[in-house]
């Protein structure tokens, strides 16, 4: 199935990344190379991210509320 959305809002590249990732998942394919960049990628935007906004703990936040109305 390759139908693509063009209102996405995601670029052509990162829409062919994704498209090939979904048929590598489809086929059993493993490639250690791309999962150790995604990675690091995820490990630097974390880390963009916490500087840009600081330490989040709204889970913590969101969990307790959850208990206390339950």
């Amino acid at each position: 199935m390759n139908s693509t959305n063009t209102n996405s809002g995601i670029s052509p590249n990162l829409a062919a990344e994704f498209q090939e990732a979904w048929d590598d998942l489809s086929k059993g394919i493993r490639r250690p190379d791309k999962m150790k960049a995604a990675c690091e990628r995820m490990d630097r935007l974390r880390e963009e991210n916490r500087q840009l906004f600081g330490e989040q703990n709204v889970a913590v936040k969101l969990v307790r509320q959850a208990r206390e109305e339950a």
